[in-house]
């Protein structure tokens, strides 16, 4: 009986079934990738800060909320999955689930919740990022929305160098979460080789645009007078001048390289140079820093001393004999001393793949048809890498947003193998 039925199910034209099937039938969750738009734009331009009124309405997390919520309906609806790539993905959410853990025993368990749930919002972002950035438009799209938002701290920061508003005397910066001059420094320099990237691909009068932009940018960077956000500067310059083909392009990058450094130590107003480093106070401080930092760790090796509590903790494990005026608080100006003694081991390993796994993918996209997406963003993030070694910056926004777009790139590159094996 069973091979007589088995005879009357007629036979499937495999090849033809698989090609009358599109790779992707949708381009994703449309009104929640609009809404990452305007979450991206106001996140640039600290609308809260700037109009107080505003700041009772949550203007900014209102929309984070609006656009989460409408990636998971419009996810449902479409009977779409949700995407949550390996291992990068995952380990960020155990890098999260760790920050709570070491709430509980933290020094300062109030700033460790408040960092945990500030930092939260960061990987709803991510995971927004990732679901709804699912074709190379949207991808050009987000990456432009990033750069025109860009120019809101770079013309803040210029407008208050010439109006005198300045740090320290000499250093500019702007508002909100651009109002330390090396986080504002280290902001911008990640979106000059996005500028660049896009410019290599686009017509004649974007291309005009978009090295305004990265002038506007290098200035604004300038005047903040950040010494990490400059060597941050050089190290993205030179890796952009390495990745060009054309020797004479290479050869012009060194010379830019040389004639910045030549140009900006002559126009240098900042009383703490790259001169006598040895000597220098904020330097020394620095590496108090990094040495409490190492104390904190040995003393809290698995889950630290908690998310955001180094600052904290630094007058108890500052050394005594650091000579530098530096025995209050400060914070731990390296992000990877800034995770180890913060969430321990346990958060630091996560960390790392989380940067290394996404390290990895980009350079593997360098060969395929998204090479100029993927090159750009490698080199932003080897610019926050490059940052991270004199600030911590481990739960600011921009390295996960950057590898959110590495990870959305690789989606998109796998449904277009996908896209061109069935057709």
């Amino acid at each position: 009986m069973q091979s007589s039925l088995e005879c009357r199910i007629p036979a499937i034209n495999t090849h033809r079934w698989i090609r009358e099937i599109p790779a992707t039938t949708t381009d994703g969750p449309k009104i929640s990738f609009k809404l990452l738009i305007l979450f991206l734009l106001m996140l640039y331009s600290n609308v809260a800060v700037i109009f107080k009124q505003l700041d009772a309405f949550r203007p900014v997390q209102v929309v984070a909320v609006a656009a989460i919520v409408m990636m998971l309906v419009e996810l449902g609806t479409a009977r779409e999955r949700f995407r949550l790539a390996w291992p990068q993905s995952l380990v960020l959410l155990a890098f999260l689930g760790v920050a709570a853990l070491s709430s509980f025993s933290a020094i300062y368990a109030r700033q460790a919740f408040n960092t945990t749930a500030d930092f939260s919002k960061v990987i709803l972002i991510y995971l927004l990022i990732e679901n709804t950035v699912t074709t190379e438009k949207r991808l050009r799209t987000v990456l432009l929305t990033l750069l025109i938002g860009g120019m809101i701290p770079a013309f803040g920061t210029i407008n208050n160098y010439l109006h005198g508003i300045l740090k320290e005397g000499t250093r500019a910066a702007w508002k909100g979460i651009f109002g330390n001059p090396n986080e504002d420094a280290y902001a911008l320099l990640i979106l000059i080789p996005i500028a660049a990237g896009i410019a290599s691909i686009s017509r004649w009068h974007v291309r005009v645009a978009l090295w305004g932009m990265i002038g506007v940018y290098l200035l604004a960077i300038f005047l903040t007078f950040s010494r990490g956000g400059l060597l941050g500067l050089f190290a993205v310059l030179g890796l952009m001048g390495w990745k060009q083909k054309s020797f004479a392009i290479r050869a012009g990058m060194i010379a830019v390289l040389v004639g910045g450094i030549v140009v900006g130590g002559m126009f240098w107003t900042r009383k703490d140079g790259f001169k006598d480093l040895k000597e220098d106070t904020t330097v020394r401080q620095r590496f108090a820093t990094y040495e409490a930092g190492a104390l904190m760790f040995a003393a809290n090796p698995l889950l630290g001393v908690g998310p955001g509590c180094s600052l904290v903790a630094y007058p108890l494990y500052v050394p005594r004999d650091a000579h530098c005026g530096c025995q209050d608080q400060l914070v731990i100006h390296n992000s990877f001393i800034q995770v180890l003694s913060e969430l321990g081991s346990l958060g630091f390993i996560p960390w790392m793949i989380f940067l290394g796994a996404a390290m990895v993918q980009v350079r593997k996209l360098e060969k395929g048809r998204l090479a100029p997406y993927a090159t750009c963003l490698e080199i932003a993030l080897v610019g926050f890498l490059a940052c991270s070694m004199a600030g911590g910056f481990a739960y600011t926004w921009w390295p996960y947003i950057i590898v959110a777009l590495i990870t959305a790139t690789k989606h998109i590159s796998d449904s277009r193998v996908v896209e061109n094996a069935v057709q």
